[in-house]
């Protein structure tokens, strides 16, 4: 149930915040093989580890952040807004059903995700009867659209994902929080230099690199437009706009020698930093929030350094690609 006081909240958040696994233990997991990473992560109590039988990395990830899920929803002080964060999940499940609707396919199965405002299974049967009333107006509006487009066009995978995330990505654009709001306009700059690099690679056109970007954050949609074709150093200074153009410029310029992921990475780094700006207010969601997103982060981090041990990388690319953790 969650809870009208602040404090309270806040004090509960701070007890967790001491079980995040931490740089130093980040550290001994890229250090060691991959068994002794799981060790690691296991002593820690990560998802519950200390109970009886093996399981695997995934299966500790996501009891986790299920774990984590609970008691955000749990000591909110403010539902709608921990919600809107929370809400990710179902629009990454509507679109795997959406498309999966598309090719005449049946259960998604493990492709969807918990955690979410709605349960997998009641979001399978809103769209397969295409009966979106429950869900928020904008992503019941987006459904609807795509319905009525391809009732008479073709079918088109690509325009299920950019609708599905403008609309959630609008809903955080008309949040009451000023850090939501803040939030969502960064990531959407983040997200649309990933479409433009994404899509220059493919040779496509900008009327197809048009229909794949958000709705605009702190960067015109024009500017990404322009700089379709430019090379890495020019493209980085045409998109260096808004408060996090520095660091998305610089990720730009990267990105000609690594790919996307530079920019992939920018993008967790510059969100945790911003989280963190209220980790330490007493009245406020901030902290709440800030913990959901530190405990995300931290799974990016352990499924980025057990999938490099299975793989073989060396220490120094995993260290490469680690995110900045959550107060660190």
């Amino acid at each position: 149930m969650a809870q009208d006081n602040a404090l309270y909240a806040v004090s509960r958040i701070r007890c967790h915040e001491t079980g995040l696994i931490g740089r130093e233990r980040m550290a001994r997991m890229i250090a060691g093989t991959a068994e002794e990473a799981m060790q690691v992560l296991t002593g820690t109590g990560y998802g519950g580890a200390a109970g009886d039988g093996a399981v695997d990395v995934e299966t500790l990830i996501a009891a986790e952040l299920a774990r984590t899920y609970a008691l955000v929803r749990e000591v909110s002080p403010d539902p709608a807004l921990t919600e809107l964060f929370l809400m990710q999940a179902d629009v990454h499940n509507l679109k795997a059903l959406y498309k999966l609707r598309l090719l005449g396919g049946g259960d998604a199965g493990p492709a969807l995700m918990q955690g979410g405002a709605f349960e997998p299974a009641a979001l399978a049967r809103m769209v397969r009867e295409a009966d979106y009333e429950a869900l928020p107006a904008p992503i019941a509006e987006a459904l609807k659209g795509l319905d009525e487009a391809f009732s008479h066009e073709a079918a088109d995978p690509v325009r299920v994902s950019a609708a599905l995330d403008g609309a959630y990505f609008r809903m955080g654009y008309a949040s009451k929080s000023a850090f939501a709001r803040e939030y969502f306009k960064a990531k959407a700059d983040f997200e649309n230099a990933l479409a433009l690099l994404r899509l220059d690679a493919m040779g496509a056109s900008q009327e197809r690199l048009a229909t794949a970007l958000m709705p605009a954050g702190n960067i015109p949609q024009e500017a990404f437009l322009a700089a379709a074709g430019l090379p890495g150093e020019q493209r980085g200074k045409a998109l260096e706009q808004g408060p996090a153009g520095e660091a998305l410029r610089k990720a730009i310029e990267l990105a000609q020698q690594s790919g996307p992921q530079a920019v992939e990475r920018a993008r967790d780094n510059y969100l945790i930093r911003l989280a963190e700006r209220g980790r330490y207010d007493q009245d406020t969601v901030a902290p709440i929030v800030g913990y959901l997103l530190a405990r995300e982060q931290e799974a990016r981090c352990v499924r980025l350094i057990m999938t490099a041990k299975r793989n073989g990388l060396p220490e120094s690319i995993i260290t490469e690609r680690m995110r900045v953790l959550y107060g660190e």
